[in-house]
């Protein structure tokens, strides 16, 4: 059997369909020398979001020969040199899709009704702040969907559908097509206008050079009073500084987030002391459903690796073109 090493824990019946076919080591969310330490005599991996940077894809050459993550982002492999050490990266994207369209929702939706202070009064105060906790409802409202990808579609058919909101979208492929192909209605604009109609901004674009800390001072300035921010997609996506300085201020009502610039935030992060913004630990795909096929997926991808095969999911084709 091939040896892989296991990084990130997965339900227990993809689990046994990895150890059928594999011998797995484990070692979850190491990092460092203590990741390659773990990858030492190891074909492959099943990943999660733990740092492969160039350096210790170099030492682990030879042996690894694919990293299988457990999801759909790679941006926390060095591609290129992977691809240069003969090492194949999969993924299994949309498989969180529907899993992380809600929670983006449920962010929406927290900060309308202030969830985060209605927990803590009750628990606090009982029912005294009960006429003080104010919000607004979704329906009828505008949100701007910046990157329409499957979970941003998802996002959209949610609120359009769901809650009768006004669908606004920024993409670098706006094709009316799209728009039919997933049956919502919608309409593409430049991000200035999105940032300046929308009471919601729900961030789902992947980080790129141009998309990095995309919201900044100026594109919150933009923003409408009393509009919400919320992403799921990578922390990377905002100046976090500036967010901060816009949610004290009160140019923005309120921030939802599931990740950020630095992962895990420092115990002293700014955001959390402040009152309107609902946290959460990265944890977008943890729903069962999504976990089992997301494992699925990426345990699949693997075996056929292994197996001689060239999964489809893989990020870096070219690596097989290689001698």
């Amino acid at each position: 059997m091939d040896r892989v090493l296991q990084t990130f824990p997965i339900p227990e019946a993809v689990e046994q369909k990895l150890r059928a076919h594999c011998d797995v080591r484990q070692a979850f969310f190491v990092e460092g020398d203590e990741l390659v330490e773990a990858a030492q005599g190891c074909r492959g991996v099943v990943a999660g979001t733990e740092l492969w940077p160039r350096e210790a894809l170099a030492a682990v050459r030879g042996d690894l020969q694919a990293i299988s993550r457990v999801g759909t982002g790679v941006d926390s492999v060095d591609i290129a040199a992977a691809t240069e050490f003969g090492i194949a990266v999969l993924n299994a994207p949309g498989e969180n899709a529907q899993t992380i369209a809600e929670l983006s929702v449920g962010l929406m939706w927290s900060l309308a009704r202030r969830m985060v202070l209605a927990d803590q009064a009750v628990r606090t105060t009982g029912f005294k702040m009960r006429t003080e906790l104010d919000g607004i409802e979704l329906t009828g409202k505008t949100v701007g969907i910046i990157g329409f990808g499957e979970i941003g579609r998802r996002v959209a058919a949610i609120c359009r559908h769901g809650f009768r909101m006004r669908v606004l979208i920024t993409t670098a492929h706006p094709d009316p097509a799209r728009l039919t192909a997933a049956g919502i209605e919608a309409q593409f604009v430049e991000l200035d206008e999105l940032l300046a109609k929308s009471d919601f901004v729900a961030l789902h674009a992947a980080v790129t050079p141009e998309t990095e800390r995309m919201i900044g001072t100026a594109q919150l300035q933009t923003m409408k009073a009393g509009a919400y921010v919320v992403n799921t997609a990578r922390g990377q996506l905002v100046d976090e500084d500036a967010l901060v300085a816009a949610l004290k201020s009160g140019e923005i009502a309120g921030y939802g987030t599931d990740v950020y610039e630095v992962e895990p935030p420092p115990p002293d992060h700014p955001l959390f002391a402040l009152p309107n913004t609902v946290l959460g630990p990265h944890f977008g795909s943890g729903t069962f459903e999504a976990m089992t096929r997301m494992g699925d997926r990426a345990v699949d991808n693997l075996i056929e690796f292994l197996a001689g095969g060239q999964p489809v999911r893989t990020v870096n084709p070219e690596v097989y073109s290689r001698p």
